[in-house]
């Protein structure tokens, strides 16, 4: 629990401000501001792997022939990608899972089949780490046959090497507001345009483990249920690596990055442990989120102001603060702070990451605690998946 820290990227003293309090709290990471002006090469500062979010403006990437992606789950990637051969033990457990959906729960169904969807013929394109994170979710046993259900297990050790295409000439490609880049080590990307970035860098990492270009309109939408005043819109550049064996507390994780734009309907008041537990583990969740701007992807707000609502104390939810949002505004929350996004289209930046099974949903508490006088949801008071908060704390 802690102080939420607000800024405006464009606002010299506030980010610089926003950047020391941000590496004396994060030591190994660094925070910076990029702009791009005309042909350059972005290149990590200090060795490490160093993570870019266009958050205004758009340009160009040189990405040049033999480059791999897991992107293309979403839009087409070009012309000039092409799918990587399917692995034959991979297509076999395609089709097992396939044949066997009906033995796989209802609840489970949901991420096996939007991972089936990436299967197209001779072809399997895009990421499914996101789909293994919301299987995670689900209550064992997730299928009933036993073979279905190794299948599944066998997911989570081998999804780094699925779902790649390769690109066959050199060229040039647009990237735009919301999309990321990458580079490590002593790497270096040529870009062009105009736009500006929110950096991170990791200095003790010198690999990165994703490619180096993620872009946002080849990326799956994974937004669920129906949001009748809002876009559905949520895509992930970075999301939560499943450790592989020997891999311990948060394996590769130290960065998430999830796009996504939040109705009030749909957003429940929630927080993450301000320590490692259980199956968490690692270091505690931090989360920030770097607004953007709805109209970048033409997301219908109707006209709805956004804000954060933040719970500094969790001990007393009849304290709350709201903080109103516009684009190009970086906001800092301490592990350990409650909080709701309402009526907002944001790159929702976890460290290390969006950790399975680290989220506690407080709307019920909100409720009992101030009697109705302080926001809350009323559609997710069921939510509650706690027995005491002062356990978690």
């Amino acid at each position: 629990m802690g102080q939420v820290r607000v800024s405006r990227m464009d606002d010299d003293k506030q980010f610089a401000d926003m950047r020391a309090f941000f590496e004396d709290d994060n030591p190994g990471l660094r925070l910076a501001r990029v702009d791009v002006d005309g042909p350059c090469e972005l290149r990590s500062e200090h060795g490490g792997m160093r993570v870019f979010w266009i958050y205004r403006g758009q340009g160009e990437v040189f990405l040049p022939r033999g480059y791999r992606t897991q992107e293309g789950d979403g839009q087409r990637l070009p012309g000039e990608y092409e799918p990587d051969p399917i692995d034959p033990a991979w297509a076999e457990t395609l089709q097992l899972l396939r044949a066997g959906r009906s033995s796989i729960s209802s609840a489970a169904r949901v991420p096996v089949e939007a991972i089936l969807a990436r299967w197209k013929g001779a072809a399997f394109v895009g990421d499914y780490a996101g789909e293994l994170w919301k299987l995670d979710h689900v209550a064992r046993p997730w299928a009933g046959d036993a073979d279905i259900a190794a299948a599944l297990d066998s997911l989570f050790q081998r999804y780094r090497r699925d779902g790649y295409s390769t690109k066959r000439v050199d060229s040039f490609e647009p990237v735009l507001e919301g999309d990321q880049l990458i580079v490590s080590g002593e790497e270096s990307l040529r870009v062009r345009g105009r736009f500006t970035c929110l950096a991170m860098e990791n200095v003790a990492r010198r690999t990165s483990h994703v490619s180096a270009a993620r872009r946002l309109r080849f990326l799956a939408d994974t937004a669920g249920g129906c949001n009748p005043d809002f876009d559905p819109f949520r895509r992930l550049p970075l999301t939560w690596f499943y450790n592989y064996p020997g891999e311990t507390d948060d394996g590769l994780n130290w960065v998430n990055s999830h796009v996504v734009n939040i109705p009030k309907e749909t957003s429940p008041a929630h927080f993450h442990p301000p320590r490692g537990i259980g199956a968490a583990g690692g270091i505690p969740q931090r989360e920030m989120y770097l607004t953007l701007d709805p109209q970048a992807y033409q997301l219908n707000t109707w006209g709805r102001s956004a804000s954060l609502l933040a719970f500094p104390d969790l001990r007393d939810l009849r304290r709350y603060e709201q903080h109103p949002l516009q684009p190009g505004m970086f906001i800092y929350l301490p592990p350990g702070t409650g909080h709701r996004g309402l009526d907002v289209f944001v790159n929702v930046l976890t460290i290390p990451g969006f950790k399975p099974h680290n989220e506690y949903y407080i709307d019920r508490d909100i409720l009992d605690a101030a009697g109705g006088q302080v926001p809350y949801n009323e559609n997710l008071l069921n939510a509650k998946n706690y027995e005491r908060i002062e356990d978690l704390l």
